[in-house]
């Protein structure tokens, strides 16, 4: 590429560690066979250093993408033009837990387990919480506007960014917001860059809200015998106004899939369907009795059991399902946000496309907020019908997602693997206002390209 080696020896020349060697790694994340060779992984250290970057790269005409854990599911932190990947991962700073004013301030690169824990050494929690918590950075976190499982109850990723810092493809360094409860000064700038997925600016530096950490947590495993039951007594279970911090959704295939491969069994192992209900607060008694009532409304809603879960054991198995369902041989798997009442239809309907289309589908996720992973899973690698049904049988489901006034991505972004198909849930002119936004911030399009438009 024009430009890589002259950004190269610039970069090397400023002090900035530059690998061109043994790049396979930052080619791709967890999205199932996209991969694309980086041209060279520039690996900065500070702020100063991610400006330094990007102002070459732009003097030099040479791609970049941002890149954080790599755990992305929709191709985001691919460098589909080659260029140069920014690694943020020595960016891994706890900057200040701000106890007093209930406030963190980090670096992109921190993995989001390490800031979970450090806050719980204060009695705070940073709530967002993914299967991937061990290894997903809160700067790809932001990138995507992550959710996870407590969504339901103290929503995602966008209502804890106070402030950001962050640079532009010039090499200019952007502050916005900061650690105030109120704050009208202005754009909201560090919004914007909420769910942008690195097409505007490289996030440098975070300023995060956090909140008391409870003190205690019961979690409730309830078994039925049918999708669609189980899926509409989520729903009444998070109706309640008893506030759960998580209403997850298993399907038997899902669960038996996570067993496999963890060697253990959940209890109500043969019921077609299993919620997985969760209450925090700050008094035990408190809990037990809000999960009394939540049991009740799940046994008048269908439930053939509901029980106190023994709660590492049921959470083990729920976040290894997606891990297992990249063991297998090949799957396609559609991030769907609809409205909660719209959620037992949506279950309903990937099972009719996968029955169409003679292919197998597995669903699970975050039944509270109407966010439910479809995936459309192949077992046998000689299966016939993966090939041609499995495209078809996606395109239903979204076209599904979009008629039940939803979103084709809840919380993994578009990145490169829904690209083609965001014009199924905006209008023309709702994505030419993007395309505009990102034509003033990064001119060239030479930051994180062939990303969310097609």
């Amino acid at each position: 590429m024009p430009g890589l080696d002259g950004a190269a020896r610039a970069l090397e020349a400023a002090g900035i560690a530059v690998a061109r060697e043994g790049l396979e790694a930052y080619g791709r994340d967890e999205t199932m066979d996209l991969f694309s060779a980086p041209g060279l992984v520039a690996k900065p250290r500070s702020t100063a250093e991610v400006a330094t970057v990007l102002a070459t790269a732009k003097r030099e005409s040479v791609p970049v993408t941002a890149r954080g854990g790599g755990t992305g599911k929709a191709g985001g932190a691919i460098p589909v033009l080659g260029g140069i990947v920014l690694s943020l991962e020595r960016m891994d700073r706890i900057l200040e837990i701000d106890a007093p004013n209930r406030f963190a301030v980090v670096q992109p690169g921190v993995v989001l387990q390490t800031l979970q824990e450090a806050c719980e050494k204060r009695k705070l929690l940073y709530p967002i919480d993914m299967s991937s918590r061990g290894s997903c950075t809160i700067g790809g976190n932001i990138a995507c506007n992550a959710g996870g499982e407590r969504a339901v109850k103290y929503g995602v990723t966008r209502a804890y960014v106070a402030g950001i810092e962050a640079v532009l493809m010039d090499g200019s360094i952007l502050r916005s917001g900061g650690k105030l409860a109120k704050n009208s000064a202005g754009y909201a700038l560090h919004q914007i860059l909420v769910g942008s997925e690195g097409t505007l600016a490289v996030v440098t530096e975070a300023t995060l809200r956090l909140l008391p950490l409870p003190t205690h947590r019961k979690t409730l495993l309830a078994s039925f015998s049918s999708l669609e039951t189980a899926a509409a007594a989520a729903l009444e279970a998070e109706a309640t106004g008893l506030n759960p911090s998580s209403v997850e959704f298993l399907e038997r295939a899902a669960a038996a899939l996570a067993e496999e491969m963890l060697g253990e069994r959940l209890p109500h192992a043969e019921a077609a369907a299993l919620l997985l209900i969760e209450m925090e607060g700050f008094s035990e008694r408190r809990c037990e009795e809000d999960l009394e009532a939540v049991a009740q409304v799940l046994l008048e809603n269908g439930a053939e059991d509901v029980e106190l879960a023994p709660r590492e054991r049921v959470w083990r198995v729920r976040h290894a399902v997606s891990e297992a369902i990249k063991q297998l041989p090949a799957y396609s798997a559609v991030d769907a946000s609809v409205p909660r009442r719209s959620m037992p239809e949506l279950v309903k309907r990937a099972h009719e496309a996968a029955r169409r289309h003679r292919v197998e589908v597995v669903c699970f996720g975050h039944a509270g907020d109407g966010n439910i992973h479809v995936d459309f899973v192949r077992r046998d690698p000689a299966d016939p019908h993966w090939d041609t049904g499995v495209a078809a049988a996606v395109r239903d489901v979204l076209r599904a997602t979009v008629e039940l006034r939803g979103s084709i991505s809840g919380e993994h972004g578009i990145g490169m693997l829904r690209r083609n198909d965001l014009g199924m849930q905006l209008e023309a002119s709702t994505v030419e206002a993007m395309r505009a936004l990102k034509a003033a911030w990064d001119p060239d399009g030479l930051l994180n390209p062939g990303k969310i438009w097609p």
